[in-house]
């Protein structure tokens, strides 16, 4: 059994229960019907109805879903804001805070919050912004190092459109990086085959010293479960024509000091072959290259330290994407870290974006909309 359904049943009930007890709090304080065995049934299958559409976030109740998320999240939120309260002015509290006690109890506060909350997430995700690292090494690089942008889970036609694209494209292209990398699930199965062919035409325009680099993602292509409106040899011819190189298992001496190498996603496995190990890729790299890896899910990060790379750069998670799910991320091993930078056991870092755009749905609240400009320089 995965990760997921070990923690899916757990995960719904304390759902439920927050519904109840939140439902329950909202009758008394309106005076809505009798306490009693009645209301008290009524109660819980409501909060089992809503715990249950919850874990339906991926059908056509998702919007539904995710605002109940938010309504769980930003109600735990002024729970605890009441309980502080309650502590700290006891016998004020008790007495008073009319209009606090009657809008907590309500819900509105709550109900206003996940509004709001799911309001700004829209605005967040169709506001992409540049977040820096300088990441420094010990090993004899470069005097001026190198700047790398680094653009992932761009999931084509979720929210930025050709326009948009093209002038994300000149702002990174102003900064003057030395390598552009493109780390999976650039598209998905929403993205139609004409858009796909506009979007690495519009990434074509990317300029660096040393090129475009892209990586599989786990929905760039087409799987048994997973239909994309183009072939994966299209999409492949797509992007080499725009001047883009494809790492799939392979690695890329860019200069005498900095190796690229590129993994084959994991979910490759569902088509039966498995992809090469960090140590297979890593056999006959020089130990003093700056080993720079790009693998678009976040994981084995042991196998990556005890081989010796220095930068492993990944996306897929989305930072969570939408809260309070980011939170659970951080506590159920999906994969070896969520969002920003994790030390590797050899002394190297590993580094999540959270992406350009999100998954699925055009809402993003628990990180931001986001492409990365690294710096690496020399300590």
């Amino acid at each position: 059994m995965t990760p997921f359904f070990l923690f899916l049943i757990p995960l719904l009930a304390g759902i439920g229960f927050f519904f109840y007890f939140f439902l329950r709090r909202i009758c008394r304080t309106l005076e809505w019907g009798e306490e009693g065995k009645k209301r008290k049934i009524i109660l819980m299958t409501l909060s089992i109805l809503l715990a249950a559409v919850t874990s339906v976030i991926f059908s056509s109740f998702g919007i539904v879903a995710i605002f109940l998320l938010h309504v769980v999240g930003v109600g735990l939120v002024f729970q605890g804001i009441n309980g502080i309260l309650r502590l700290c002015l006891k016998e004020k509290y008790q007495n008073g805070l009319k209009f606090w006690k009657l809008c907590y109890g309500s819900g509105l506060y709550t109900i206003l919050g996940a509004i709001a909350a799911i309001l700004l997430g829209v605005i967040n995700l169709n506001n992409v912004v540049m977040t820096g690292y300088t990441i420094r090494t010990d090993k004899s690089i470069r005097e001026e190092g190198y700047r790398i942008a680094l653009l992932a889970d761009i999931h084509y036609g979720v929210s930025l459109d050709g326009e948009e694209l093209s002038k994300l494209c000149e702002e990174i292209n102003r900064q003057e990086p030395d390598l552009v990398i493109l780390c999976g699930d650039i598209v998905d199965s929403s993205t139609a085959a004409e858009e796909m062919r506009e979007l690495f035409s519009i990434l074509g325009t990317l300029q660096s010293e040393f090129g475009t680099f892209f990586v599989y993602g786990n929905h760039d292509r087409t799987f048994s479960m997973m239909k994309n409106s183009f072939t994966n040899e299209e999409l492949a011819d797509s992007i080499r024509s725009n001047g883009i190189t494809i790492l799939q298992d392979d690695s890329r001496q860019i200069t005498e000091d900095l190796l690229l190498v590129g993994r084959e996603d994991r979910s490759h496995s569902r088509t039966g072959r498995e992809r090469k190990t960090v140590g297979e890729l890593l056999k006959n790299a020089d130990p003093a290259d700056f080993i720079l890896m790009l693998d678009h899910q976040p994981s084995e990060y042991a196998e990556q330290g005890e081989s010796g790379t220095d930068l492993l750069l990944s996306g897929h998670t989305h930072g969570g994407q939408l809260f309070p799910l980011n939170l659970l991320m951080r506590i159920i091993p999906f994969n070896d870290g969520t969002y920003g930078t994790y030390a590797l056991s050899n002394g190297g870092t590993a580094l999540i974006t959270s992406g350009v755009a999100g998954w699925n749905f055009p809402i993003k609240t628990a990180a931001p909309a986001e492409y990365v400009m690294i710096d690496l320089k020399k300590h």
